[in-house]
């Protein structure tokens, strides 16, 4: 495989990366796990997670409130795992041949793999395609003592979490597989839109650090950073826990010359959501809005049970309440090469 050099030049065109708020001073998320894991964004005040996240959201609600029905701003609906399974791949084949999908990211080292990369020419013009970066499933494509267990497996995701909020993850090694990954797809001759991370690993601290070295050798100016941004009802602390992890990689990501869209969004919310019209408020925004989805076949659940329904997203997807939504929403679909 050939892996570009460290002092490779950032190729293609300037991208309108994400602003970052003006910084203002200093403090840390609250007592607990957050506290423990990151340190929050330098323009953030005040020690607890939910009223520092919430002042993120207030400070810039009003604006998207007042613009964002008429922001004609762009939209896409990205589907992660591609390559995953054969089965998983078939399903959001389907919902980019229907353009329901716009983007999607393949994951390198899988036991569909192979198979993925047959299938993305003739979808190249529909969307975009990035690496879905695995770290926590399988085996990795590199000796890497620091990140698989005795069986030389990948650590599962709550020992990979640990060991990189401890500092027991060695960059170089993470470097060294991450490259790997993205090199299977690069030396494939697919054009590589962007990087995400599976179950979104990509933005722990060491990893994140990895990942911000790595994509400017290979010329990838793209990168998905979980950036919520509006809380609503009772909030998960995982999903508190993820969001001070993307806004403590985003600066990693910045420094890098890294874009992203300005927020993301699951799929299941919109589903979850009985008034078309909140559903389509969910989808507004004055930046570009990213929907992540996990699209499969009947058979892809069957095969390879998940936390997610992938059939029943694939459905969802094609059905027409979802174009509706689309519709309603007065959102522009772009791919990631759109950002």
């Amino acid at each position: 495989m050939r892996i570009p050099g460290p002092f490779t030049d950032i190729s293609g065109l300037p991208c309108a990366c994400s602003v970052s708020p003006r910084r203002h001073g200093s403090g840390h998320f609250g007592t607990g796990l957050i506290e423990s894991i990151c340190q929050v964004p330098p323009w953030i005040e005040g020690r607890d997670a939910v009223s520092c996240l919430l002042r993120i959201e207030n400070a810039s609600l009003d604006a998207v409130r007042q613009d964002a029905a008429n922001s004609n701003h762009g939209l896409i609906v990205h589907a992660d795992d591609f390559g995953e399974t054969v089965e998983i791949t078939r399903g959001i084949c389907a919902a980019i041949e229907d353009g329901a999908v716009t983007s999607t990211s393949i994951m390198a080292n899988m036991p569909g793999t192979a198979d993925a990369l047959t299938r993305v020419a003739p979808l190249a013009e529909r969307a975009s395609f990035g690496v879905h970066l695995n770290l926590c499933e399988g085996t990795p494509l590199t000796p890497g003592r620091t990140l698989v267990n005795a069986a030389g497996e990948f650590h599962r995701k709550r020992e990979l979490l640990i060991r990189s909020i401890t500092g027991r993850l060695s960059v170089g090694e993470l470097e060294a597989e991450i490259s790997a990954q993205i090199a299977v797809i690069h030396d494939s001759g697919i054009r590589i839109s962007h990087i995400d991370g599976h179950k979104h690993l990509h933005q722990l601290p060491i990893v994140s650090t990895a990942v911000a070295r790595v994509l400017p050798r290979f010329g990838i100016t793209r990168i998905r950073i979980t950036r919520v941004r509006r809380f609503r009802g009772n909030m998960r602390a995982a999903t508190l826990v993820r969001e001070a992890f993307a806004w403590r990689a985003s600066a990693a990501f910045r420094r890098a010359h890294l874009c992203s869209p300005h927020r993301v969004l699951d799929i299941q919310a919109v589903m979850k959501e009985g008034n078309p019209q909140q559903a389509a408020a969910l989808l507004r925004d004055t930046g570009v809005v990213e929907i992540f989805c996990h699209p499969g076949t009947a058979l892809a659940d069957a095969e390879k049970p998940g936390s997610c329904q992938r059939h029943e997203e694939l459905e969802y997807l094609l059905s027409p309440r979802f174009k509706e939504i689309l519709k309603r929403s007065g959102a522009r679909p772009i791919t990631y090469w759109g950002i």
